[in-house]
């Protein structure tokens, strides 16, 4: 096994210059292209476990998702794959499937791994395991997720200001509307539908029960709802996910009616994906890029022992479709 003594003698840097920059210490130019070049002579691989027992540090961020075929968790989780690597972190990735047992063991299972801090995506707010991590001892950080507990900084899309913004414009600009609703119960969601009420609110607007339409994920009931929507004259439809919203867009123009003129429909979704699929809808785009790098700058600040916002909502944003837009 190759050894930094072996670089020493390849590069002609001393040993102890050679330890200083593997443990990122920046050296002259010229000793660091010679460590570089033996590194890669002699194809040395760093004992990180040696390197982590001698710093107490594992180099390592647990992630403890919902889901991890959710579009929005695989786009985040790639993002933050990439910039975790840039700052010489290992993701150690795993998924509690929205189930309050699985949640429980999978983060006792991190913390036992030493992870050096811990990211939650999208746990329910009811779950005590997950009102208690603020009390696990290292850095967390949660993301579409809001705790009692404040001391935890939280990461969230500003899903509630852009789903008024939309409801208050198709109640302005189109006669009827519906709204989609999944069955679930999690934080994202209750933002979703706490934009609905205050649009609604708003525009002084009652919600009739035969205006919200509750379906369970996964299923083909937003596309079988839309046939009785349109028996009662409803020209526009509020979905609060992009499944079904492409199941909604299907449904409409099986039964001969025309998106966007006939019925406006509009909801949250991936901009490139569902544009690509040339679906003329109104679309909340979360803004995954910039939560991410909230997320790795936040967590790494507290590696550092800084100090980090508390609470921030970042923006969405929405791509108007025509029928919609501000005259």
């Amino acid at each position: 096994m190759v050894t930094i003594k072996d670089i020493a003698n390849k590069s002609g840097v001393s040993v102890g210059s050679i330890s200083r920059y593997l443990n990122g210490v920046h050296l002259k130019k010229a000793n660091e292209e010679k460590i570089q070049q033996a590194i890669k002579e002699l194809h040395y691989i760093p004992n990180q476990t040696a390197k982590a027992l001698k710093m107490n540090k594992s180099f390592s961020i647990g992630i403890l998702v919902d889901n991890m075929d959710n579009f929005y968790s695989s786009q985040l989780l790639a993002a933050l794959e990439q910039l975790f690597d840039q700052a010489g972190y290992f993701l150690l990735l795993t998924s509690h499937r929205n189930d309050k047992e699985t949640f429980e063991y999978k983060l006792k299972k991190l913390i036992e791994r030493s992870v050096d801090a811990l990211i939650i995506l999208k746990a329910e707010t009811k779950w005590d395991a997950f009102q208690e991590v603020g009390q696990v001892g290292i850095p967390v950080i949660s993301v579409e997720a809001s705790l009692a507990d404040k001391s935890v900084p939280e990461i969230l899309s500003a899903d509630q200001q852009a789903s008024q913004e939309v409801v208050e414009r198709m109640l302005k600009k189109r006669k009827k509307t519906a709204f989609i609703i999944p069955t679930e119960s999690d934080y994202v969601l209750q933002q979703r539908l706490a934009g609905i009420n205050a649009a609604c609110k708003k525009m002084s607007v009652e919600i009739s029960s035969d205006q919200i339409i509750y379906v369970d994920y996964g299923t083909t009931e937003a596309y079988e709802a839309v046939s009785e929507l349109i028996k009662n004259d409803f020209d526009s439809i509020f979905v609060t996910n992009y499944t079904n919203a492409i199941q909604v867009v299907e449904g409409i123009r099986d039964a001969g009616m025309e998106v966007g003129t006939q019925i406006a429909v509009a909801g949250f979704g991936y901009s490139h994906l569902l544009q690509n699929m040339k679906l003329p809808i109104t679309l909340i785009k979360q803004p995954v890029d910039k939560i991410a790098e909230k997320v790795a700058d936040s967590t790494l600040k507290l590696l550092d022992n800084q100090e980090v916002d508390k609470q921030v909502f970042i923006q969405d944003k929405i791509f108007w479709q025509k029928e919609l837009e501000n005259e």
